[in-house]
């Protein structure tokens, strides 16, 4: 790739600068006009600041000020043209223009809400943009009102019930809050299902690792990116859509936008708020005033008890302030911006601390070139708290005898069981975490000739993580102390770019051909060490013994191009065409380079005189689309996997090397993803109602899995590509004013989804993924479905019980079954004693649960009376099961209520000891409906004053009230973090809490 940086790049760039100074030597003919006018909003008649106007097919526009203004200059020759304003959240206006001797062109527009956000102008993937209802495909939009209304903490909170289709769900209460997002399902077994994110052009990390072992719990690296600079976000959930950034983009692709400068003098913003966060629901504990004699087993002593809980967890309280300064003038824009946030975390002596800074300037050099240059630099620091391990406080609460006063005497924490005590756990474990990254991009946009538009974006990604773990000596699991430290630096680099040539083949039919090359870096570095055995006062891993040490790094390179051909009928039929040619260094010689072909197509109906003259009064828009496209993965597969790399072991006190269990395979090539989609959109009563419906099937073949090997070979493992999984399902989003009078508004937008996720083909028919086998992808069944002991029953499905009338595991054999694939897997056939009618055999297991969602969605209503507004958001996510670990512990030991109840009478002693041993018991329906935003504001203008535009004062809940028959803190969470295949695991992971806020925003005038 050397190459295509020292001779092709250049090459490109010289040519369009002939191009454009063809152009400009070629001045005769040209007349400098001046455009000038108001953008308004047709509804209130407001000033619309940041809008933008643009000359259509020419590198020529401008954006208005904050008082809506607009005023530029533009060398063109006298003709025909068309000028649009547009803006996020408004319908585009197009307006024609025929510019002769009259220099001075004056127009001033009004721009209505679109409410349907049908006619939405959206970036696909090329260097131009294209109204959403010309698309062939589902394309769905997020603003910065929908994202400030809510004051989120990240990005991915961010699209929580804003996006039909995606399931977004946190993983943990820790307050970076970790965050998982699926589009359309998971789309690969052992790599990751997240999406593709890009932010303002530059292909971004959103890696979740965990250099320290906290028990599954990991941070997604866009926590690092303030919300408060997103404009907008827009979201290509399928194959078909994003097959055009190829082997990344099975998952789905969020582009995200930043604010950019506009027009005027500077506009000043300035925000602060104040949250509190809290416990919504505690473990219902042991809190029987008894305990059982020692002496006699069969009776019970007078006992004081103790909630751990009341200790572990804490209120918390965080602030966030955030300033802007932007404006611009002439041809030159810019934005300054900087952040803090701290929150608090409802773990005692945990936090997260962000710092922002990020600055953005937009030149345009002359009538045929523009430059932007974008930085963005962020510092965050956490303290943590290791759970899931048994020197966490949470996973020490679950097995710990709450009888004993946990509170230390004269320094010495009491043992209060096998585990840590957890007071003691959170006064002296120490986890903190820093991240410093940066973020840059530049880029150049040419326009050498009429309508033709080429983009070049240089964007680099650098983050370097550090995380630190210190036990004290004389902890009670720990007793000698430990100390790790580990780093890991990654830095990414993209190198785009893009052309497009829009123009007319007659009157009635338009193309608009785009072509690209792009070509990725990446390379990480990680290093850890592990010592023990420290000495008395020592925190630093030089002063313990070693126990282990980790040092590896990887470099990898993704290279494509693609060509991309858009024909318009009428402005009402589009067909585009599309294929991608790309390859990844990741995969082996010969399956390296991949082609990713797509096709979609759309018909507006409503652009017919016939449905004009018909029902055009009360359905405006209407249209069908259609489309088709694969696209590939390169998650699941680490660089230099496809070699067989020998391990390093001591040998008679010298480093040796060692024949590595798992096996290379060169033969390797990205998982596939081909999916068909179609839908409509419907605009009714004048835009009032939107509607959007997509029904869509994925296959998903060439799974990447880890195949165990004959023993022959020599090796126990290797990756091959020899699974297929399937997802099908359908997305509903309505969009609607129900009520618009002068003074009030109400808007209701609503979500439903469904997914079907099968994985139709393993190897071996069942693959273990995680949780001590518990989570497993097989043939025929979903991913990631819980596998375990279930109860035994009678041959007519009721409980078998054993003699002492408690519940018991089946038993049996195992009977094997031919699926269709051909594959083979053992089936569980319970047995019993001819004579006692009791189980026998050995235990059995079978799938127990299913941790995906039947269906999800979401509502929002927001109402609006003159300056005062209240938004409320219920998302919903029904027809999943957690496998609840928690339960499972206070079953057995005896902090939980299960030993109460025994001890209160409630139910017979020793009938919950055997529920431990039978994973089913604890297998619990996740449905849930939650209120997840209420929020209250209060915009005051501030009309007479020469220093302030405006005051807007928010008062906020989140995650205010969850409707479920959970047992346990929150059904949301998940053990393993942002773990594609393992899901609905929850044991001793922080509860989502419930969060107040209360906060300010100021504009300068």
């Amino acid at each position: 790739m050397k190459k295509f940086f020292t001779q092709i790049l250049p090459g490109l760039l010289f040519a369009a600068l002939l191009l454009g100074n063809g152009n400009v030597v070629a001045q005769s003919g040209f007349v400098t006009y001046h455009f000038k006018g108001t953008v308004t909003d047709a509804k209130n008649q407001e000033p619309i600041p940041g809008a933008t106007i643009l000359i259509v097919n020419q590198n020529i526009g401008s954006a208005t000020d904050r008082n809506g203004h607009y005023d530029f200059t533009a060398k063109l020759k006298p003709g025909k043209y068309q000028i649009a304003f547009s803006t996020v959240g408004y319908k585009t206006i197009v307006k024609d223009l025929t510019l002769g001797n009259n220099t001075n062109v004056n127009i001033d527009v009004n721009i209505s809400p679109d409410i349907t956000r049908l006619n939405e102008v959206v970036v696909t993937g090329v260097s131009g943009f294209t109204k959403k209802s010309h698309l062939g495909n589902s394309i769905s939009t997020v603003s910065s009102k929908d994202i400030q209304e809510t004051a989120p903490l990240s990005i991915g909170a961010a699209l929580q019930g804003n996006v039909a289709g995606a399931l977004v769900m946190r993983n943990s209460g820790n307050p970076a809050g970790g965050i998982t997002v699926r589009l359309r399902g998971a789309s690969t077994v052992v790599g990751s299902s997240d999406p593709l994110y890009i932010i303002d052009g530059v292909i971004v990390n959103n890696n979740s690792d965990q250099l320290i072992n906290l028990g599954g719990y990991t941070q997604n690296r866009l926590v690092d990116i303030d919300p408060n600079e997103i404009d907008h976000i827009e979201v290509l959930k399928g194959a078909a859509a994003a097959a055009i950034y190829g082997s990344q983009a099975s998952n789905g692709v969020v582009q995200i936008f930043t604010k950019r400068g506009q027009n005027g003098k500077p506009k000043i913003t300035f925000s602060t708020s104040v949250n509190m966060n809290e416990i919504r629901k505690v473990l219902p504990w042991n809190n029987a005033p008894l305990k059982w004699d020692p002496n006699d087993p069969t009776k019970t002593i007078p006992a004081t008890r103790y909630n751990y809980q009341d200790y572990i967890f804490t209120k918390a309280y965080g602030t966030e302030n955030y300033v802007s300064v932007s404006g611009g003038k002439g041809n030159t824009k810019y934005i300054f911006s900087a952040s803090q946030l701290y929150n608090g975390g409802i773990v005692r002596n945990t936090d997260f601390e962000r710092y922002n800074f990020r600055v953005r300037v937009d030149q345009v050099i002359n009538r045929w070139m523009s430059v932007s240059v974008g930085t963005l630099i962020s510092r965050n620091s956490s303290h943590e708290m290791p759970n899931g391990k048994n020197y966490g406080p949470i996973v020490s609460l679950l097995f710990a005898d709450n009888s004993i006063d946990p509170r230390p005497v004269n320094g010495v924490y009491p043992n209060i069981g096998w585990m840590a005590n957890p007071y003691e756990a959170v006064d002296r474990i120490e986890a903190p975490q820093t991240n410093n990254r940066t973020l840059g991009d530049i880029q150049m946009k040419f326009t050498p000739l009429k309508g033709l538009n080429i983009n070049y974006i240089f964007g680099y990604d650098h983050a370097f993580n550090d995380a630190r773990l210190y036990i004290p000596v004389g902890f009670n699991t720990k007793p000698y102390g430990v100390s790790e430290k580990a780093t890991m630096a990654t830095t990414m680099t993209n190198s785009d770019i893009h052309a497009a040539y829009s123009f007319h083949v007659s009157p009635d039919i338009s193309s608009v051909t785009g072509a690209g090359y792009t070509y990725q870096y990446d390379e990480s570095q990680y290093f850890a060490i592990r010592t023990d055995h420290l000495a008395p006062v020592a925190k630093v891993t030089d002063a313990g013994s070693l126990t282990g040490r980790s040092d590896y790094r990887t470099q990898r390179s993704i290279w494509g191009g693609y060509l991309q051909q858009t024909f318009g009928y009428k402005e009402k039929i589009f067909l585009t065409l599309a294929g991608r040619w790309d390859g990844a260094s990741t995969f082996g010689k010969d399956q390296r380079n991949q082609f990713y072909p797509k096709a979609s197509g759309s018909y507006l109906i409503s652009q017919e005189n016939f449905f004009k003259n018909s029902i055009g009064k009360w359905v405006n828009l209407f249209k069908i689309r259609v489309s088709y496209g694969q696209a590939g993965n390169l998650s699941a597969l680490a660089p230099y996997s496809i070699y067989t790399s020998y391990d390093l072991a001591p040998i008679n006190g010298q480093t040796g090397l060692v024949a590595p269990i798992r096996s290379g395979n060169p033969d390797l090539k990205p998982e596939r993803q081909t999916e068909f989609e179609t839908g409509f959109d419907m605009g009714l009563f004048q835009d009032r109602l939107g509607i959007e419906f997509t029904w869509y099937n994925q296959d998903i073949t060439d799974l990447l899995l880890l195949r165990t090997l004959a023993p022959s070979t020599g090796y126990g493992s290797r990756y091959e590509n020899v699974g297929s999984m399937t997802n099908k399902g359908w997305e509903l989003a309505l969009r609607g004013t129900a009520i618009r009078k002068k003074n009030f508004t109400w808007n209701i937008t609503a979500t439903f989804s469904q997914n079907k996720n099968e994985v139709t083909h393993v190897a071996g028919g069942k693959i273990d993924l995680g949780m001590w086998g518990t989570s497993i992808a097989q043939s025929g069944q979903p991913l990631g479905v819980f596998y375990g002991y279930f109860y035994a029953t009678n041959p007519d499905g009721s409980l078998l019980l054993d003699s002492q009338g408690f519940v018991q595991r089946a038993k049996g054999h195992y009977e094997n079954k031919t699926l269709p694939d051909g594959e083979v897997i053992p089936v569980a056939v319970q047995d019993y004693d001819p004579v006692t009618g009791q189980p026998t055999g050995v235990s059995l297991k079978k799938i127990i649960g299913d941790p995906n969602p039947k269906w999800i969605g979401s509502i929002s209503n927001t109402f609006t009376y003159k300056n005062l507004s209240l938004f409320v958001k219920i998302d919903m996510v029904q027809g999943f099961d957690v496998m609840d670990w928690n339960k499972r512990m206070f079953d057995l030991f005896p902090g939980g209520d299960a030993t109460a109840k025994e001890l209160l009478g409630e139910i017979p002693k020793g009938s919950s000891f055997p529920k431990f041993f039978i994973y089913q018991s604890f297998v619990e329906d996740g449905s849930f409906v939650k209120l997840r935003d209420v929020v209250l504001s209060y915009d005051l203008k501030l009309h007479n004053s020469n220093v302030l535009r405006s005051l807007k004062f928010t008062l906020s809940g989140s995650n205010l009230v969850s409707w479920d028959n959970y047992w346990g803190y929150d059904p949301e969470v998940n053990t393993e973090g942002q773990s594609n295949g393992v899901r609905g695991q929850d044991m001793a992971t922080v509860p989502i809490p419930r969060e107040f806020r209360f906060g300010v925003v100021v504009n300068f005038k």
